[in-house]
This record gives C-alpha cells, sequence and structure tokens, in this order.
C-alpha cells in the first residue's frame, strides 16, 4: 500500500509485528549499543575521558543526519486524512524554525527544556514500540510510566552527566549549561538505581527483552563519550523503531517491503540534511572544526521534535484506545 495514501490504511495488526522483520529492528538498537561501547574501549572514547576524539564529531553528525528522516513521514502519524496539505506542511514547518530559533538564541534554556520533553518522548517511544514490535505485555498506569521515564532518560541524563560533558558541550555550543558537575550527584545515581528497580520489575514479570534494553541503555550511557552514545541511540534504536510502528501502521503489516516504503518517504529529508554536511564538510576549515556545524543540526534536530512530538503523542494515544484499550501510560 503506498505511503502515500494514509486515508486508506488497513486496520492496525499486532500479529504481523512479530515476525522476522520486528525481530531484527528490535534488535538493531542493542547491537549497535554493545557495539559501540567496544568501538569507545578500543579508541579512548569513553565516558571518563574528557577528551573527545576528533571523528566522534563527524559520526554524530552522520548519525543524526540518519535518524532525522523518521520525522519527516509524520504525515502518516496522523489520526485523519491531512485536506490542506501545503497548509500542514507550512504550520510544522513553522512550528519547528520558531521551535529552533529558540534553541539557538536561548541555548542554556532551551537545552533543558527540549532534554526533558525527548526523555518523556524517547522512553514511551521505547516502551510502544516494545508492544507493537514486539508483543510485550502492558503493566499497570503507575509501572508504565516508570518503564517510559527510565529508558528516556537513560541515553540522556547519563551521558549529559558523565565526564566528558564539559569538553562535549564545549565543543558543541559554549552557551550550554554546564552539566558534568551532576557526574559524581544525585540526578546520575537516581537516574540508574529507578532503572534497576524498573529491570527488576521486569525480571519478575519475565519480560527479559525490555529489562535487557535496560542494562544496555545503562552501559551505554556511562561508557561512552556523550556525542556517540546519543547519536546512535537516536539513529539506530528509536529512529528505527518509529519508522517501523508506521510502516506496521500504514499497510497494515510490517514486512520489508513496507519498511522501505516508509524510508523511502523519508529519504528527501535524508538527502537534504546529507547536503549540509557535505557542504559542511568543505567550508569547516574556516569555521574552526564542526562544532557550529554540529550544533546547527541538533538545533535543528530539535526544532523539528517539537511538532514530531505532538503528532507522535497522538498516534500513540489512538493506538492505545483502538487496538490496545488495556495499555495505559497517561
Amino acid at each position: 500500500m503506498p505511503v502515500s495514501s494514509p486515508s486508506t490504511r488497513l486496520p492496525w495488526s499486532r500479529t504481523s509485528a512479530r515476525g522476522v522483520v520486528s525481530a531484527r529492528v528490535l534488535a538493531v538498537g542493542p547491537v549497535a549499543a554493545v557495539a559501540t561501547v567496544g568501538l569507545a574501549a578500543l579508541t579512548g572514547a569513553t565516558a571518563q575521558s574528557p577528551d573527545v576524539p576528533a571523528w566522534v564529531p563527524w559520526v554524530a553528525l552522520a548519525s543524526l543526519a540518519v535518524g532525522l528522516p523518521h520525522g519527516a513521514v509524520d504525515h502518516l502519524a496522523l489520526l485523519r486524512p491531512i485536506r490542506h496539505r501545503g497548509l500542514a506542511a507550512a504550520l510544522y514547518l513553522a512550528c519547528a524554525a520558531a521551535a529552533a530559533a529558540v534553541i539557538l538564541l536561548f541555548p542554556g534554556p532551551a537545552f533543558v527544556a527540549v532534554v526533558v520533553m525527548s526523555a518523556w518522548h524517547f522512553g514511551t517511544g521505547d516502551v510502544e514500540s516494545l508492544v507493537d514490535l514486539g508483543g510485550d505485555k502492558s503493566d499497570t498506569r503507575a509501572w508504565s510510566a516508570l518503564h517510559v521515564v527510565a529508558a528516556g532518560a537513560l541515553p540522556l541524563v547519563l551521558p549529559l552527566t558523565s565526564h566528558a560533558t564539559a569538553a562535549t558541550l564545549g565543543l558543541v555550543q559554549p552557551q550550554l549549561p554546564h552539566l558534568d558537575g551532576l557526574a559524581s550527584g544525585g540526578l546520575r545515581l537516581a537516574t540508574v538505581l529507578l532503572a534497576l528497580v524498573v529491570v527488576a520489575r521486569l525480571l519478575t514479570l519475565r519480560r527479559l527483552r525490555p529489562a535487557t534494553e535496560l542494562l544496555v541503555l545503562i552501559v551505554l550511557g556511562l561508557l561512552v563519550t556523550p556525542l556517540l552514545a546519543f547519536s546512535v541511540y537516536f539513529a539506530l534504536w528509536h529512529a528505527l523503531r518509529h519508522t517501523a510502528r508506521l510502516a506496521q501502521d500504514d499497510s497494515g503489516v510490517l514486512d520489508t517491503r513496507s519498511l522501505l516504503l516508509i524510508v523511502a518517504a523519508g529519504l528527501p529529508a535524508l538527502v537534504f540534511t546529507a547536503t549540509i554536511v557535505a557542504v559542511a564538510l568543505l567550508v569547516v576549515g574556516g569555521f574552526g572544526g564542526p562544532g557550529p556545524w554540529l550544533w546547527a543540526t541538533l538545533a535543528l534536530v530539535w526544532g523539528l521534535t517539537v511538532p514530531h512530538m505532538v503528532i507522535v503523542s497522538r498516534f500513540d494515544a489512538a493506538r492505545r484506545s483502538e487496538s490496545r484499550p488495556t495499555l495505559r501510560l497517561t
């Protein structure tokens, strides 16, 4: 079924999401995270090192570019067909541009706000993906909310409170708040303890996949330098799973063809971002390194995240109410 016709999508199917493709989609993120931990150990790109290897920002930039298109097909997550597509696209881009402008003008407060919103967005995406793609069972509202908080906080709070944070934030944007002082404080410890509590709960319910994934995120956040840890999670964990959920919803089945159709729909955004990266590579010598380009890309990604999160939250609510009425996250 063409991705350009969301109004003719088939009813949501849960049984179709338990095949080979869904298993592979769910495996990519954890496998990539473990491989990244090994790469960091071999190259010294660890969370304990204050030095950020020169190749890390470029890998992060490429990963962000790969993950960016998953929000370029947000029209497929809308609850009803778009009557005025031009106006809807203009409003979407205007909201993203306004958010990106605020981030660039007020990097400190905007950065904190984006982190909080993104943590909930990432956590919800993980929990929903495990149900949709892995057939995971739902929990009570309170435990599901704790699972969301833990899954969303780990890929953000741990990197931001690592010993490499000061060097990383200074490289990206000098005006960002210096959170490295929290590395030995309560926030870092509280995040890990919360995740371990949720892991214990999941193990008692024999939900091995989500428990294992939280443990992998703990290791990734504790051991890998911040930019590398976040970018790998964003591109190969969060973005890929959201793309697979859209493929399942739009076509009524998750297979290679439906997944490739969604990926193809997001390729223009990838080409656009890749062009920006190529231009950056050509002129970076005159701008003192990749920092300004990485910061501009992050501002763009975070700006697009604002309308993206609104649409995805409605998408999640619709799926919970119509196809999974027993799941209550909010």
